[in-house]
């Protein structure tokens, strides 16, 4: 009955979706017969709209959650929200402490196994590292604040110094290392060890997080005693805080990495969190409660002093997005995540499903392969002119949209919206011109390759943007599906190796600092050379490859790690704003190796209706900003 009931609303909502088409290419067709003369709209149109056919009551006691009207405003600001207007926004209510209920199960579930059991190596799923792992604190985008985890509090005296005071009474679980106690020493050893995961264990976590703290690049720890932690850093980063908020900074027991090999790829409990792996199969992984964890010494943002108020969480791996769904609605789970706003209005009437809603600080990209794209200048800029930004907002974001920058829409350094739309523009003729001019199909006669992922709901946006390069430039893409196993080697091939030209792709696992949020992907010691190939003489990765690979990038690269270094060290805000904000004029002028996607302005995200103190957007998604996974004092009312 329930498959039944989806599939009729999977009809009204294609429905939708192939309106929204029909209603971009009505417009298309407007302009053209304004520039043209009347001029017939061409194969492949009608290409893309074929493809366009794939996609209670708030009381004291349940934090904000609104589905969205018909008649919800879709113009899109001309500056980006605040911090400010976001914490007042998604605030959710303070529960009443005897509201409280505690024990019962979260339902969570996701779409596949995890890859490995090293926060140090991998970001695919940060449930775990949330719950069986201590970090030193945590972020909140809302509040702006971070919060203490594993430190009770901690000092900046100089510029490259950092001092933590940890809380007494840490402990690791029973698994780890006996159940001792957690010392200053395993945060060390901990935080040490990202140079030799990236190096030999092909690590996933983004070197913008941790680079700063590297043993490999002159950092070093002080541990004077049990509870002191001192970090000096190898350069001045303003970031450093927000960073370690993040899922990858994990306090890890020395003796389960020496027992695994030097790894924790095989090692589920090797942490003091309050909780810990139960079971974990090819169906799902369950969490039970650390008997050793001791909470906090004092209430400290989303984290408890006593221990976390629910008693278990059941993680079930369901493929199929479909089922994933189903299971919301019936309330077999808790979690279905981000929906654009037809769905959150088809979903907000189901008894079982909750709606949160706010300013969204998202942010996505059109990745090059600067490899394929750094000796082209010309066909970079043909790329981005042929691309209507606009109507991406239209159809792929469904009129709820801004333009994307390389610094996230709730920072003050982003740029304004009028100054990105002069930036980035849309011109078809020009592209073709710049496209001849530049050989490109003779330097690209097969067409173009992008990667689309089998696991997500919707894949408009990949569509739209292939859809738009066939129209506009007459080069057709070729899309390779992956699963989850597959998407994050195809994305991260050698350089010289990828079989991809683009590749869409957003960042969300440390949106709280605008030197991470989108810009990871923009340089070299980031994602721009493990993903995009622009790899420097002097990236720590270098030796791996042949000099006449990275002679490709290297000009490219150095310029442009050496302007996002020197924001990263600039400690007064207004100087740090100005310095961003001629980086993103620099990006979007040189189209290398990254094209900014616009963005949406609201973010909607699928919860179970029983949740209650759930974080509110944009918080509530990502671990770093204290989301749902790492809010202890959320609780079940059921």
């Amino acid at each position: 009955m329930l498959r039944s009931a989806w599939t009729d609303r999977r009809t009204r909502r294609e429905e939708m979706a192939e309106g929204y088409w029909g209603k971009y290419w009505r417009r298309r067709v407007s302009r053209r017969r304004v520039l043209a003369g009347g001029a017939a709209i061409g194969a492949g149109a009608a290409g893309l709209v074929a493809v366009g056919c794939g996609d209670d009551d708030d009381d004291d006691e349940r934090p904000v959650a609104t589905a969205a009207p018909d008649d919800e405003p879709t113009a899109a600001p001309d500056e980006p929200d605040q911090p400010d207007d976001a914490a007042t926004a998604t605030a959710a209510p303070t529960e009443a402490p005897d509201a409280i209920k505690r024990g019962g199960t979260f339902l969570h579930q996701k779409a596949a196994q995890n890859t490995s059991l090293d926060p140090s190596v991998t970001v695919t799923d940060p449930l775990w590292t949330a719950l069986t792992y201590n970090h030193l604190l945590g972020y909140s985008l809302i509040e702006e604040e971070a919060w203490g985890d594993a430190a009770t509090s901690w000092e900046q005296p100089d510029g490259t110094t950092l001092v933590f005071s940890l809380e007494g009474g840490l402990k690791f679980n029973p698994e780890a290392a006996g159940g001792r106690d957690m010392t200053s020493e395993d945060v060390a050893f901990s935080y040490s060890r990202f140079p030799t995961s990236l190096s030999e264990l092909g690590s996933e976590v983004n070197q913008l997080q941790w680079g700063w703290m590297g043993v490999d690049r002159g950092a070093s720890f002080d541990t004077p005693d049990a509870q002191t932690l001192g970090i000096n850093l190898a350069f001045p980063w303003a970031s450093a805080i927000p960073s370690l908020g993040s899922s990858a900074m994990a306090i890890v027991a020395k003796e389960s990495v020496e027992a695994g090999g030097g790894h924790l790829k095989d090692t589920p409990n090797a942490g003091g969190g309050a909780y810990m792996f139960d079971t974990i199969d090819e169906t799902a992984n369950t969490y039970k409660r650390n008997p050793n964890y001791a909470g906090h010494s004092s209430d400290r943002g989303r984290f408890t002093a006593e221990a976390p108020y629910i008693e278990r969480y059941e993680d079930t791996i369901i493929a199929d997005l479909v089922a994933q769904e189903t299971r919301l609605i019936a309330g077999d789970a808790y979690v279905l995540g981000a929906v654009d706003k037809f769905k959150a209005e088809e979903l907000s009437g189901e008894a079982n499903v909750e709606i949160y809603e706010g300013p969204a600080n998202d942010h996505a990209i059109m990745e090059l392969d600067g490899f394929k794209w750094a000796p082209h200048p010309l066909l970079r800029e043909a790329l981005s002119l042929a691309i209507d930004w606009e109507g991406y907002i239209d159809v792929v974001l469904d009129g709820e949209g801004i333009r994307g920058a390389p610094v996230g829409p709730a920072f003050s350094q982003v740029l304004p919206q009028d100054e990105i739309r002069q930036l980035q523009q849309f011109d078809p003729e020009r592209a073709r011109q710049l496209w001849e001019q530049g050989g490109g199909n003779e330097v690209f006669p097969d067409g173009l390759v992008t990667v689309i992922p089998t696991f997500v709901v919707s894949t408009r946006h990949i569509d739209f943007i292939a859809q738009s390069i066939e129209e506009n430039l007459g080069v057709p893409t070729r899309q390779e599906p992956a699963d989850l196993a597959n998407y994050v080697a195809l994305a991260t091939a050698p350089a010289g190796q990828k079989i991809w030209h683009y590749f869409i792709a957003g960042e969300n696992s440390l949106s709280t600092i605008p030197d991470y949020n989108a810009l990871t992907h923009y340089v070299p010691n980031g994602y721009g050379a493990i993903f995009g190939g622009v790899y420097t003489f002097d990236h720590p990765l270098s030796a791996a490859y042949p000099e006449e690979i990275i002679a490709v990038t290297n000009d490219i690269g150095v310029e442009l790690q050496s302007r996002y270094d020197l924001q990263g060290a600039a400690v007064d805000p207004e100087e740090r704003k100005a310095i961003l904000q001629d980086l993103q004029r620099y990006i979007f002028t040189n189209f290398c190796c990254v094209l900014p996607l616009p963005v949406q302005s609201i973010q909607r995200y699928a919860m179970g209706a029983s949740l209650r103190n759930v974080p509110g957007v944009p918080d509530i998604q990502n671990n770093a900003s204290m989301g749902y996974r790492r809010a202890q004092n959320m609780w079940i009312d059921a």
